[in-house]
């Protein structure tokens, strides 16, 4: 099996190392990450300007781009000529759940794998350290890989958090949650007409429902949430097709 492996926090991460090393033994990997975190940047990509990679070893290439960017290069860029069989993202440094899943890099990169027909996995935990030990999650991740390796003969997206705090209780297979998020800014005035504003990140919250990623998650279980590219809201599309059926 021939893995490519990228990430959101950048090449040089615990996380993306850790996994590495304990997926070496399902297959050959490859990676593809950025230079630096590019956090929060979903499934964004470079068009139109030129994206410098740095060779590192034949398996190994740091990206100044965002990680679909990685991805797409990993798969398209003509500098490796296996095929891959599986993209992985991660492991992430804090959890994607709910809404999460539209702003996360890490998620973004693994959709966009899946975009071009890729069987992909996002993976996140609990850690918010890069000083943390990140070789159990991984574990949990070749684990699951080697339990479930039925679904990866057919294109598929999977969002998985792993809890860090308390032992694992099993795997649940849970939909997406509502995340509930409270953001300012500080705010850093350059003259009268200019200033800076820093987001920093958002106060979180949850909506509580039986059977989210959420729920899983804080009862001590690995979440994993199947995910779709339609966005269509069906509900409020049959609703208009009525209206205009009878107006």
């Amino acid at each position: 099996m021939n893995l490519l492996l990228t990430n959101d926090d950048g090449i040089d991460f615990p996380g993306l190392i850790e996994l590495r090393q304990e997926l070496a033994s399902l297959g050959k990997t490859f990676v593809f990450a950025p230079k630096t975190e590019k956090s929060a940047t979903s499934t964004a990509i470079t068009v139109f300007d030129d994206v410098y990679v740095e060779k590192i070893n034949d398996t190994t290439f740091m990206v100044e781009g965002y990680p679909a960017d990685c991805v797409n290069i990993g798969l398209h860029g003509g500098l490796i000529s296996e095929k891959i069989d599986l993209v992985i993202s991660g492991i992430n440094k804090g959890v994607n759940m709910g809404y999460d899943v539209l702003y996360s890099g890490t998620v973004g990169a693994a959709r966009h794998a899946y975009v071009h027909g890729y069987c992909a996995l996002s993976i996140s935990c609990g850690h918010t350290s890069t000083q943390a030990n990140y070789r159990p999650v991984a574990r949990q991740v070749r684990h699951f890989m080697e339990n479930y390796q039925d679904l990866f003969k057919k294109p598929v997206l999977l969002n998985i958090n792993i809890p860090v705090e308390r032992p694992i209780c099993g795997i649940k297979w849970t939909k997406l949650g509502k995340r509930i998020y409270r953001d300012s800014y500080r705010k850093s005035h350059l003259n009268d007409k200019s200033m800076l504003l820093n987001l920093g990140g958002s106060n979180l919250n949850f909506v509580e429902e039986e059977g989210t990623d959420f729920e899983a998650y804080y009862a001590g279980f690995i979440s994993v949430t199947p995910l779709t590219l339609d966005a269509t809201d069906y509900t409020q599309l049959h609703e208009f097709l009525a209206e205009l059926s009878t107006s």
